[in-house]
């Protein structure tokens, strides 16, 4: 930036000069306020008119009053006559009594954007800058905030959508940040949004920017110009406002500004476009571009004063126009003389008044561009324009703003080393322009960002045919098209998977509730009624025809599923399909899941529907028990991304009698899952259920969910029995195994505590335990005293707590004891447990028998048996080692009785070289060893 040049402004400004360029400034504001007025409905006028009174005054029977003390004010402003006389319609006591401020609080009232400009039109917004002393206190500033609010509302029931910001100039001009735009990120857009307001504002009342006055050709020695015409009193500073100049522009500040229109581009390209090239320009002076408001002032101070020329958005076409034409870009240009067209809102095609300013100038332009009558034909019936013609102008916005992002990114490449800006918001950029416009199999596509406002069809038809490539596929037609003209035409949408092609059809409205729908061939799987059904399914799902819009802060996590829906049995009846079979059908086994006398999963196929949260409908077709655990798997691993949020599941299914049921059935089952892992306490653990005849069990492996089958309850049980590296809790599917203790018990499972259950029988007493680390051991006993028993393995748990603690990585707790449960079932089959006291054993009350052993191996024999004193060891006893320690233990019962041998403890050799064991393995180790003991006692006579 070239050093600011020293200026004798004793003898090189005039008084004159700066009086007749504020008087320019004045007489050009007064003309565009003028077109303002000229384009509102009376009331509307009015409202504008009495706007400036509104805050100068405060007065109860006036719009947007709150109390006598509101901030109120504007320097050098009277009211006219007609505003005076609106105040009356309001209200007829009304009097304008005139009195003498001592201090203005507010200091100006801007009108500022499109009003005023060719681009105005019957539906645009008015934002309004209301400008304030820096000494408002914070009541003050919010009671002014509140009055402007209460403007709002007025101006709102007379369709007027006005929008006022509070402005501070002294802490605009120092760079504060504010929300200055309620649809753009103005914290990060200061210069832009200052030259936006220097080209387009229309001054209602108070104090003139002291912008005015500082020459284009000085405009990068902004303040030191402006600060030497206030101190030599060219000006007076009461009558001015200092909003600074346009002599610096941070990268950051920029590459936001073209980010944030980019962004808003994806979903209302006509109306960003424009912007987005105007960035495109200016980026290619940067750091020092040139100002449209530069240019507009550098007429001004030339004479011009033709409103036309100095038209805020004809000077934003004027300068896109000179830069593509000298980047050669036709394609480009065309395009942004329709944005530019169909922003004016005249139909040039049709009667239009060529003696309005508006339609009379845009006519002008279409000749310069040489656009013939059948072309402006074709624009003026845009919101008509049908399905062929929409996507074609959809590839070409399309490409501009992938275009556009590759220019911006390479800006942020250049400019990065020495600015500020954030590569994470060109990355949310990214995610946003892939969840909208990139296209792959399985996505549904919205094709209408703004283009036309019907694309429905009378007629459709849809075929389900082999394509070109020989994959069964369907393709949707306008009109009627059956068997022997469908090579005639070319289907408008080809999908592999129904609900695609459907959806699309819904969210893109070519399919609406007047649509005539034709299904070929019509001896098809899918039948009329069916497709109907899925798609007032749809309909009813995006009632408004659209998925949510993703905010920056949603694209800023890993993308989840908002929803996930699955449409069941397409086509197809899994009871049928059975018939067919000869599979028996009668049962008292009523689960879809697992139905019928042969346990068959009635799930036979489905397309699976995923609303993700940056705003993509994804669908994918899966077959059978193994599609239904991936589709499962995948949308856990999708709900991992969410912070808190659960997504919607539903299900549908209208092929068969019990349709309902199956669907029923398989949204119960994945809400049971998916809500299982959602808790922060079971995000690592386990899940079982059935399908059909085999079990299933899902858990989350490293980051990704997978799914293992189990065959059968064996397999199951034997998969519950393994040793676990570390907690994992595990939960049944509430419709399983109900005749069993099982999920009862894994329900009291708890991390680091041993849980002993157990069942008396009439002959035989059943013992479950679950160990620190969620491992089953069960074993069924004799008959016996539940007291003894209990007694008896809490003896042996209490060894083996001490011997573990003893270990390498030993960390069991020596006085945290095992928790003991009986395990009852009442009348209705419900399984209970309530917690039970076992009392303390005395060393007197049982012979010792210790284990030694160097191997937990189940075909390992032991190392010794000691009894007592006596001890049997292997080198000595060999296989008989069994039977020698039974004998002796039963030789000093006294009569010879014939009871269980238990074990009372356990040791292990070499265990200083080992990792301690989990309980279940050592349970195990116990469980084998007393089998072959008390074998022996089965046999002796």
């Amino acid at each position: 930036m070239p050093e600011p040049q020293q200026i004798s402004f004793e003898e090189g400004i005039s008084r004159k000069d700066l009086k007749t360029i504020r008087r320019r400034f004045m007489n050009l504001h007064r003309e565009r306020l003028r077109r303002i007025l000229g384009e509102l409905r009376p009331s509307q006028h009015e409202f504008i008119t009495l706007l400036p009174l509104l805050f100068h005054i405060n007065h109860p029977m006036l719009p947007g009053f709150v109390n006598s003390e509101s901030p109120a004010g504007i320097p050098d402003y009277g009211p006219s006559q007609k505003a005076l006389t609106i105040a009356r319609k309001l209200s007829r006591s009304f009097s304008y009594k005139k009195r003498a401020h001592r201090t203005f609080l507010l200091e100006g009232l801007y009108l500022m954007g499109s009003t005023g400009t060719i681009g105005q039109s019957a539906g645009s917004d008015f934002d309004v800058w209301l400008c304030h002393t820096p000494s408002l206190s914070g009541d003050q500033r919010r009671t002014l905030q509140e009055k402007a609010e209460l403007v709002e509302k007025a101006a709102d029931e007379l369709d007027l959508e006005l929008h006022i910001f509070l402005i501070d100039p002294e802490d605009f001009r120092a760079g504060k940040k504010a929300a200055l735009s309620r649809e753009s990120s103005g914290t990060t857009q200061h210069s832009l949004l200052l030259e936006e307001f220097y080209r387009s504002a229309v001054l209602l009342a108070g104090r003139y920017p002291l912008w005015w006055l500082v020459p284009p050709d000085r405009e990068l020695d902004y303040r030191n110009y402006a600060d030497n015409l206030i101190s030599h009193r060219f000006v007076n500073n009461a009558e001015l406002l200092d909003f600074g100049g346009l002599d610096q522009t941070p990268a950051d500040e920029f590459f936001g500004a073209a980010l944030w229109q980019l962004y808003k581009g994806i979903d209302s390209p006509y109306k960003s476009i424009l912007k987005i090239f105007l960035m495109e320009a200016y980026s290619r002076d940067f750091p020092h571009p040139q100002w449209l408001a530069q240019q507009a002032k550098a007429a001004i101070y030339a004479g011009e004063d033709d409103l036309n020329k100095l038209d805020a958005y004809i000077l934003l076409y004027r300068r896109v126009e000179e830069y593509l034409i000298q980047l050669k870009d036709e394609d480009r240009l065309e395009l942004a003389r329709r944005c530019f067209y169909f922003k004016v809102g005249e139909t040039l095609s049709r009667d239009s008044n060529l003696q309005h300013w508006r339609a009379a100038e845009l006519f002008k332009l279409t000749r310069e561009w040489g656009w013939s009558q059948a072309q402006l034909q074709i624009l003026d019936t845009r919101a008509d324009w049908k399905i062929d013609q929409v996507i074609r102008e959809r590839n070409v916005l399309v490409g501009v703003l992938s275009r556009s992002y590759r220019l911006l990114t390479d800006f942020a490449r250049t400019q990065g080393e020495h600015s500020r800006i954030d590569p994470m918001e060109l990355n949310l950029l990214g995610r946003k322009l892939y969840a909208a416009l990139d296209h792959h199999p399985g996505k549904v596509d919205s094709i209408n960002p703004g283009i036309s406002k019907d694309l429905s069809e009378p007629h459709l038809s849809l075929h389900h045919r082999r394509s070109r490539d020989g994959s069964l596929a369907w393709m949707l037609y306008r009109g009627a098209v059956d068997e022997e003209e469908v090579l005639e035409f070319k289907p408008i949408k080809i999908t592999l998977n129904l609900i695609e092609i459907l959806l699309w059809s819904h969210i893109n409205q070519v399919w609406d509730k007047d649509t005539i729908i034709n299904l070929y061939p019509e001896e098809d799987h899918v039948s009329r009624d069916e497709l109907l059904a899925l798609h007032k399914s749809l309909r009813n799902f995006f009632p408004s025809g659209k998925p949510a819009t993703a905010s920056m802060k949603t694209l800023s996590r890993p993308a989840y599923a908002r929803s996930l829906t699955l449409f069941i049995n397409l086509g197809t009846d899994p009871l049928q399909h059975l018939a067919k079979e000869g599979k028996q059908l009668t049962s008292d086994r009523h689960d879809p899941l697992s139905f019928g006398a042969s346990r068959n999963n009635l799930v036979l196929n489905l397309e699976e529907l995923v609303e993700t949260s940056w705003g993509e409908l994804l669908v994918t077709r899966r077959e059978g028990t193994e599609g239904l655990l991936d589709a499962l798997c995948q949308n856990l691993n999708l709900q991992g991304q969410a912070e808190t949020t659960t997504s919607r599941i539903s299900s549908y299914s209208f092929s068969s009698i019990r349709g309902s049921q199956i669907a029923s059935r398989v949204t119960e089952l994945f809400q049971h899952i998916i809500g299982h892992f959602q808790q922060s306490e079971n995000h690592e653990g386990r899940f079982a259920f059935r399908l059909g005849h085999e079990f299933y069990m899902v858990q989350q492996n490293d980051k990704d969910f997978a799914w293992r089958s189990l065959e059968s309850f064996e397999s199951l049980l034997e998969e519950l029995e393994q040793p676990q590296q570390t907690f994992r809790p595990l939960t049944f599917d509430p419709r399983i195994l109900t005749d069993t203790p099982y999920p009862t018990l894994f329900q009291h499972s708890r991390r680091d505590f041993i849980q002993i259950f157990y069942q008396v029988g009439r002959q035989q007493t059943h013992i479950y335990l679950l160990d620190e680390q969620g491992a089953l051991f069960q074993q069924t006993l004799p008959a016996d005293s539940p007291r003894f028993l209990m007694r008896q393995q809490r003896r042996f748990l209490n060894s083996l707590q001490q011997l573990r603690s003893l270990m390498p990585g030993g960390e069991i707790n020596l006085f945290e004891e095992p928790r003991f449960y009986e395990l009852k079932q009442a009348s209705n089959g419900d399984w209970r447990v309530e917690p039970r006291r076992v009392p303390l054993t005395r060393p007197d009350d049982y012979m010792e028998l210790s284990l030694v052993t160097d191997s937990l191996d189940a075909t390992a024999r032991p190392h010794s048996l000691i009894c007592g004193d006596h001890e049997f060891s292997r080198l000595e006893y060999g296989e008989e080692i069994y039977t020698a320690t039974a004998i002796h233990l039963q030789g000093l019962r006294e009569g010879n009785q014939r009871y269980p041998i238990y074990l009372t403890s356990l040791r292990l050799a070499g265990m200083q070289t080992i990792e301690p064991p989990r309980t279940v393995e050592l349970l195990q180790l116990k469980k084998r060893v007393e089998q072959r003991l008390n074998r022996v006692l089965d046999l002796a006579p």
